[in-house]
């Protein structure tokens, strides 16, 4: 009898935890009993969206999300910076998404308006299409547009311009809440936490058997003049894939000469977006990477000595410098190209929009063999 009384108390229990449960889920669940949602952005800003059948994007780092949670469709209008959408549509170890296929051919069709480079965004721009809400991030928006868009009655979210993975991993999840997709956040999330360990794995295995413990010291190198410190997306990746970032004593990104990086004496340099004001088209980037070599300063570094310089271009300088699910490729590369001499195949000095994707692809089966 007492046993009874004991299994009858227990299972009273078991149902007001599982209430309690239940309760919080769904005091966490921020769908309103009239269907909106409502959202804290990245500004701190509460965001009711009552609405997602016509949705803008004004950066491509959103619209990528957007379209790896499967709301590609619903997008209407978005930013059309000339080379965003150059990325390959494979991203390793990733569920396949129709990023960026379903923007271009929607530009194509006429489906969706290009609404002309992020830093060139208006509101007034923004309003020539109608919309249910507006997704920008805090790199292509300003007080003036905020201002101008509440005064226009255009509903909007901020997403984070993220300079840390920690901060993709957030405007996932915001984004997956805004637009009724946190399951598709979670299993985003998910992949990209497991492609990453896999790689990251791999590289300390290099360091430990290979290397006996000896690190590469590694310069990464946002143009030809500016290098990316601890403190930025990049300066993530170069920790993670264990080496040390010759830039230490830098918060974020700064500009440095080329004595700065001599005196480095980095053993790897890797030129993440030499389009972005040091050359003038991707088929320039291999030119400058082999003008190093003979280059006075930079000719008799480590890097140049050992012959491991390189850099990215086209698609895959979107891919490590575009913060969004992508940036999985931006790991594989930048272990390619730091452990070079341990790959099972050749790797070249330049990956671009022609062979990253088939690089990347091929560094994934040999990692996971």
């Amino acid at each position: 009898m007492e046993r009874i009384k004991i299994m009858a108390i227990i299972a009273v229990v078991a149902i007001i935890v599982a209430g309690a449960a239940i309760f919080i889920i769904g005091a966490d669940n921020s769908e309103n009993s009239d269907g909106s949602v409502t959202v804290t952005d990245y500004l701190g800003r509460e965001v009711t969206i009552d609405s997602t059948e016509r949705i803008i994007s004004t950066s491509v780092v959103p619209t990528a999300i957007l379209c790896g949670l499967g709301v590609s469709s619903n997008i209407v209008g978005v930013s059309s910076d000339a080379g965003v959408y150059a990325e390959d549509p494979y991203v390793i170890g990733l569920t396949n998404d129709d990023f960026p296929k379903a923007i271009t051919d929607g530009m194509n069709s006429g489906r969706i308006t290009p609404l002309g480079g992020m830093y060139r965004m208006s509101a007034e721009t923004i309003a020539t299409v109608e919309s249910d809400i507006v997704v920008c991030d805090s790199y292509g928006i300003n007080q003036e547009i905020m201002d101008a868009l509440d005064v226009l009655g255009i509903k909007y979210i901020v997403a984070s311009s993220a300079s840390s993975l920690e901060e993709i991993y957030d405007n996932i999840q915001l984004l997956g809440k805004a637009f009724g997709k946190e399951q598709a956040a979670e299993r985003m999330i998910s992949e990209m936490k497991s492609v990453i360990k896999k790689i990251c794995d791999w590289c300390e295995s290099i360091v430990d058997n290979e290397l006996k413990g000896q690190k590469y010291n590694v310069a990464l190198m946002m143009t030809g003049t500016y290098a990316i410190g601890p403190n930025y997306t990049g300066g993530d990746t170069l920790e993670a894939l264990s080496v040390y970032n010759a830039f230490e004593s830098i918060e974020r990104y700064a500009a440095v000469s080329k004595e700065s990086i001599a005196s480095v004496n980095p053993d790897v340099i890797i030129y993440q977006n030499l389009e972005m004001g040091t050359v003038t088209s991707p088929a320039d980037v291999a030119v400058y990477v082999n003008s190093i070599y003979t280059d006075p300063v930079l000719g008799n570094i480590s890097a140049a000595e050992n012959e491991r310089i390189f850099a990215t271009a086209g698609g895959a300088k979107n891919s490590t410098s575009y913060y969004s699910q992508g940036i999985v490729r931006a790991y594989a590369i930048y272990a390619m190209f730091i452990y070079k001499d341990f790959m099972t195949f050749d790797v070249p000095d330049v990956l671009d929009s022609d062979n990253y994707a088939q690089y990347t692809q091929q560094f994934w089966e040999m990692i996971n063999s």
